[in-house]
C-alpha cells in the first residue's frame, strides 16, 4: 500500500472557475482511485470530492498537482 495526500477540490463553477484545494488528509490505499474513494466516503463528499494531489511511493514523494501548498507535502514527508 502507498500513502496519498488527498484534498477536497472545489470550484470549477461559472461563478468560481478556478479549482481550490482544502481539507487535506493522508490516506493509505492501493491506488489513487481507491484513496479518493476512501476520502470521499470518510468525509461524506457528494458534490465536491477529494482529489489526489501527491503520493508517497517507494519512499519518494511525487507531486501530482502543482497547485497545492508546499507545506502540505510535509504531511507526506512525515510518513517516511
Amino acid at each position: 500500500m502507498n500513502k496519498y495526500l488527498v484534498a477536497l477540490a472545489s470550484g470549477g463553477l461559472m461563478e468560481h472557475p478556478g479549482i481550490e484545494y482544502s481539507e487535506q488528509e493522508v490516506i493509505e490505499a492501493n491506488s489513487q482511485e481507491e484513496a479518493a474513494k476512501i476520502y470521499n466516503e470518510k468525509n461524506k463528499c457528494s458534490y465536491f470530492c477529494g482529489s489526489v494531489v501527491a503520493e508517497l511511493v517507494n519512499g519518494k514523494v511525487n507531486v501530482i498537482n502543482d497547485n497545492i501548498k508546499v507545506s502540505w507535502l510535509k504531511m507526506l514527508e512525515e510518513e517516511l
